[in-house]
């Protein structure tokens, strides 16, 4: 599992705090743990305490950005502007934001509740995918590589970039009838109106193909579909 993913959380305690000198400082916690996330296209994510742990332990140089956007940039780790800590309850985070128009307009977001939710980016290294016994599937994130953290507005999840192979066979057909349920035909191959491939290469009737392009269709289209309503 190499593929960088983006988790969205609602955020918790995010407030905006202001010094003596008129400096601006954001904080809450980056991710919650044991909290689920919004269906993710037949199952639903949450993070166990202490998948951070071992990440932060190597020092790595977390950024803070606004909306997953680089040329946002609000803190970082390496430059002493962000504080992350690691606590029973998640990853607390503590942001001196920069003087910007950007900084000031995403403090004012906040302090008006507009502005309510925390994504962050990482790396899985270790996962778990399981049943709850009524159909439901849950993947369980139990250590992560963290990238960077975002507070955002567009509460959506990038799925796109899940990747599937390491859940247990038994549970893939759950989660293709699912999805299956959301989108009645998710393959993009052209095909004849006998329901046949076009293209004798198509490589949708491939199980492990099918898992992680069917995911990506799906989360690339609802993703399509949220931002055209919120543009309206």
């Amino acid at each position: 599992m190499n593929r960088r993913e983006q988790l969205y959380l609602p955020a918790k305690e995010l407030r905006v705090q202001t010094g003596a000198d008129g400096s601006k400082t954001l904080g809450g916690y980056a991710l919650v743990y044991n909290s689920r996330s919004v269906d993710l296209g037949g199952f639903t994510e949450l993070i166990a305490p202490g998948a951070v742990t071992e990440s932060l332990k190597q020092n790595p140089d977390v950024l803070m950005l606004r909306d997953h956007k680089q040329e946002l940039l609000m803190g970082r780790t390496k430059a002493g502007t962000l504080t992350l800590i690691d606590d029973p309850v998640g990853l607390r985070f503590s942001c001196k934001l920069p003087d910007t128009q950007q900084a000031i307009d995403l403090a004012t977001s906040v302090t008006r509740g507009d502005l309510d939710g925390v994504s962050f980016g990482f790396q899985t290294i270790e996962d778990s995918w399981t049943s709850d016994g009524e159909g439901n599937v849950i993947r369980t994130l139990l250590k992560i590589n963290l990238f960077e953290i975002s507070p955002t507005s567009f509460a959506a999840y990038p799925a796109a970039n899940v990747s599937v192979r390491s859940c247990p066979p038994e549970l893939r057909s759950l989660l293709r009838s699912k999805r299956d349920d959301q989108d009645e035909d998710e393959c993009d191959c052209e095909k004849n109106p006998d329901g046949t491939h076009v293209d004798p290469d198509c490589t949708c009737d491939d199980e492990d193909e099918q898992d992680r392009s069917t995911l990506l269709n799906w989360s690339e289209r609802t993703l399509l579909r949220i931002e055209v309503a919120r543009r309206k």
